[in-house]
Order: structure tokens, then C-alpha cells, then sequence
């Protein structure tokens, strides 16, 4: 086997282990050595580092496997010196240079949370289908005759027909039981497009919400949906 050893020794261990490695492998740096070897000669030299080893000793010893990948086969000595893959750090400092408080102070960052949670649970509503459970079942590759977006859309359209506001949205999701205790959905409620005119009577955090469940998959069609000529113009050459 072709195998490399990296020395990080410090003090007279530095000396000491040179020797030892000079005796086995070839030097190709001030503290790398490299040679093809047996299983029992590289057991050797193991051995041989073990009992030279002190405080001071950190030697690493990789497995060429293949031009591009190495294995860490043991350390002997101080392990701190290398990482779990035998690599060795370049530089340490114990400063806090990822900065994560800055980068995650966002202001709106809790309602986007909140926003992307809904989005993601509202957008699944759709699938409680028959057909789609169907097609679950029998492990179908079949394209839905309606997508199970479209269905979640205006499963939420029809959930909040008559609410005015942001809140008034938020109350009825959060008391979504008492809700449906006393309404259930029609095939008429799902029937149909969603309208440009439906969509903007949404409140405005709603309309957001509902785009998210929507467009998890893909954009609808720019022709059909929201966008008139002009912007589907400037998308287009974008």
C-alpha cells in the first residue's frame, strides 16, 4: 500500500520521529514522508512511534487510495494537532468571526417563518384527494387531471372567503375546528380558475401565502395569470 505521514511534532520529539520515518519512507517535505509498504512494516512503524511517543509527538499516518482520496489510517501522539479526517489546521483564533447574530437579525425574520410554515402545510390540503391518494397507492406516474396546488389554492380561498383582514385570516386558522364544525367545502368551491380579481380581494400577507402554495412546484402560465403583455415581455427577455 502507498501511505503518507505527516509529522507535527514540536521539541526533541521533532528529531526523534524523524528518524524513525527516515528509516521506513521517503522525505518529500519538511514534514511529509511518503512509500509503498506492507501491512506488517507499516505495524512497525507504528509500534516504533508509539514507544518514541511523548507529549510533544503528533504524527498522522493516510492511505493513498486513489488519485484524488486519502484515508486517515491512525495518529500517534497528540491528536489535537489534525481533525477526524487527519487534516491540519492552517490558522486558529478564538474570535468570533462567523458573526451569526448579524447575519440572522433579520426584523421580519420570524413572520417569513411563520409565512413559509403556513405555506408549506396549506400547500399539502390539496392532496387529501381521492384521486391523488389513488395514485400514491398504486405508485401511478399518471400527471393529475388538476393539480393538488390549484386544489390547496382554493381549498384557502374558500377557507377565509370572509375574512377582511391579515388577522382575521390568522384567528380562523388558528380556530380552524370550530370552523369546519359548522362549514364543509363544495364541489362548486373548487370548481373553476382562480380569478386576478379573487386573488387581489386576499389580504396582503394571505395573497403571499397563497402564491407560495401555488408556485411551490412551478409558475402557472404567464398568459393565463397575473402578468399582462407587457411583463410577460420583460420577463421574457430577462
Amino acid at each position: 500500500m502507498l501511505v503518507t505521514f505527516i509529522l507535527q511534532c514540536e521539541k526533541k520529539a521533532l528529531n526523534r520521529t524523524r528518524r524513525i520515518l527516515d528509516a521506513f519512507a521517503n522525505r518529500i517535505g519538511d514534514h511529509v514522508w511518503q512509500t509503498a509498504i506492507t501491512e506488517d512494516g507499516l505495524n512497525t512503524v507504528k509500534k516504533l512511534l508509539r514507544q518514541s511517543a511523548t507529549k510533544s509527538t503528533a504524527v498522522s499516518c493516510h492511505r493513498v487510495r486513489t488519485r484524488k482520496r486519502s484515508q486517515l489510517l491512525w495518529v500517534v501522539g497528540n491528536r489535537r494537532r489534525f481533525n477526524e479526517q487527519g487534516v491540519v489546521a492552517v490558522n486558529r483564533t478564538k474570535r468570533n468571526i462567523l458573526n451569526s447574530e448579524w447575519e440572522n437579525n433579520w426584523q421580519n425574520l420570524n413572520a417569513m417563518m411563520i409565512v413559509s410554515t403556513l405555506s408549506a402545510l396549506l400547500h399539502d390540503i390539496g392532496k387529501s384527494t381521492v384521486g391523488f391518494q389513488q395514485k400514491l397507492l398504486h405508485s401511478s406516474k399518471l400527471g393529475d387531471p388538476y393539480r393538488h396546488e390549484w386544489i390547496s389554492l382554493k381549498l384557502l380561498v374558500w377557507l377565509i372567503k370572509d375574512c377582511q383582514t391579515d388577522k382575521d385570516v390568522f384567528h380562523r386558522l388558528q380556530n380552524i375546528d370550530v370552523f369546519l364544525a359548522t362549514h364543509q367545502p363544495t364541489l362548486a368551491d373548487i370548481q373553476g380558475n382562480i380569478e386576478k380579481s379573487e386573488f387581489d380581494k386576499l389580504p396582503s400577507v394571505t395573497q403571499w401565502i397563497a402564491w407560495l402554495i401555488v408556485t411551490h412546484h412551478r409558475l402557472p402560465y404567464l398568459a393565463g395569470y397575473f402578468f399582462n403583455s407587457k411583463k410577460n415581455r420583460r420577463i421574457s427577455t430577462t
